[in-house]
């Protein structure tokens, strides 16, 4: 994947990897590890296109995940999703005319994946896409859009799964796709000893013990702008609280609808506690000794099952299907089912059992080794 442009020396590979939220943190933090101890030929840059903007969700992921700084952050903020792709795209046209990378890597689903995807395209830059191949079906889904479309511009695809190479191949796509399994389980590879030496002290300081609480993250706005929704989903947490620990460290996107709708006290009074949000470490470390995780997140469904929790997705499809083997997951999409499925799960023993016995379908830990030889093929 080079080419001699501008006097540029032909062994020299020139990469662009453009993130802007904590999925794409995580995934591509293994190969940026990777192309810097192994792969001296590929000159990586790294460009943050501000998409997550608050601290929590942004430069502590960088830091514990050990990614070196972006050379810049685009500021992209917040916004409708056209307007925040937007600004991603005039943002990001200008320093890759500067840099002139040979290729753009972009992972996930996110509005960054599609914007620098689309922008890497007009300007006739290859487009490299990790996690390539995940479908939902569901196209009221934003990240649904994203991946199709980014897929459908790019020039390298890296599935993680043999379900993605499938979907890519029913699409055409079978060409220029390869299986190199998931750059999440070479994350949770390393970044597992840090989780074992810290999840006593995380443990420790919200005053929690293995197997007796439930953990919950949300942030779709499918679930988080609908204010009734969002009201429905805190009383289900409630009846939940009563029979065991509910521990929901807070989105920024949805403490701002919580407080919208007052209910931050009142929910914290009846049980629920509510945290600031958490780095990668601290998430790991509560997932990893929780009963149950309760989410709307892609990447929270599949470290849940790299993990062997139980996982109650609060969603009416899912991109990675592997997750629902064995009821390792299981979907609900009305509220009003919530309380008695997450509790369904957290007192059956013999489910949990069978979870921990379930073969991972996601890769040996060794995608990004994969992926950086690919990247220096001619």
């Amino acid at each position: 994947m080079h080419r001699a442009d501008g006097g540029r020396s032909m062994s020299e590979i020139r990469v662009m990897l453009v993130v802007g939220a904590r999925p794409q943190f995580i995934k591509s933090a293994p190969l940026v590890s990777e192309i810097l101890t192994r792969h001296r030929r590929i000159q990586l840059s790294i460009v943050h296109s501000g998409q997550h903007y608050d601290r929590q969700m942004s430069e502590v992921f960088f830091r514990q995940l050990k990614i070196p700084p972006p050379l810049m952050n685009l500021g992209a903020g917040s916004g409708s999703h056209a307007a925040q792709t937007a600004k991603i795209m005039r943002s990001l046209e200008e320093p890759m005319l500067k840099i002139r990378p040979d290729l753009v890597i972009v992972p996930g689903d996110t509005n960054t994946t599609l914007a620098a995807a689309l922008t890497a395209a007009k300007l006739d830059v290859p487009v490299a896409h990790l996690e390539a191949g995940l479908r939902s079906g569901d196209m009221s889904m934003p990240e649904e859009i994203n991946r199709r479309l980014t897929d459908h511009c790019s020039r390298l695809l890296f599935a993680p799964t043999r379900t993605a190479m499938r979907n890519l191949r029913r699409e055409g796509l079978g060409k220029m796709t390869y299986l190199t399994g998931d750059t999440m389980v070479d994350a949770l590879r390393t970044i597992t000893p840090f989780v074992n030496r810290k999840q006593e002290e995380v443990l420790g300081r919200l005053r929690l013990s293995p197997q007796e609480y439930v953990l919950v993250t949300l942030h779709r706005p499918s679930n988080v702008d609908d204010s009734n929704r969002l009201y429905e989903i805190m009383l289900a947490l409630r009846k939940v609280s009563r029979k065991i620990r509910v521990v929901f460290p807070v989105h920024p996107r949805t403490r701002s609808r919580l407080t919208k709708l007052k209910v931050i006290k009142e929910s914290t009074s009846n049980g629920v506690e509510l945290t600031q949000p958490l780095g990668y470490v601290e998430i790991l470390s509560l997932l990893k000794n929780a009963s149950c995780l309760l989410t709307d997140s892609g990447g929270m469904q599949k470290e849940s099952f790299l993990f062997h929790i139980p996982c109650v997705t609060l969603r009416s499809t899912t991109e990675w299907p592997e997750t629902l083997v064995g009821q390792s997951n299981r979907l609900v999409l009305k509220p009003s089912m919530t309380a008695s499925t997450i509790l369904k799960v957290v007192f059956d023993d013999t489910l949990k059992q069978k979870i921990r016995r379930l073969k991972n379908p996601f890769g040996d830990g060794h995608a990004s080794r994969r992926i950086a030889r690919i990247l220096e093929e001619p």
